[in-house]
């Protein structure tokens, strides 16, 4: 693997790392929108299965509270 791709790799994660405060800020229909997606496209992808983790944390901490939105 080149230098190149390990830095996408990196900044992609870092980036999606980043859009898990986003997330407090959709509504409960968007996130389980995406949610959704996540369960019915199964990622490979890096990125994408961070960003999918994210999400399902996201889930989890608003069950948490009481708010059952996936």
């Amino acid at each position: 693997m080149n230098v190149g791709k390990i830095f996408c790799v990196v900044l992609t994660a870092v980036l999606l790392l980043a859009c898990g405060s986003k997330l407090k800020g959709l509504d409960n229909t968007e996130l389980a929108a995406k949610r959704d997606e996540c369960i019915q496209q199964n990622p490979t992808s890096p990125g994408r299965v961070t960003a999918c983790e994210n999400i399902k944390k996201e889930c989890e901490r608003r069950r948490k509270e009481g708010n059952y939105a996936c």
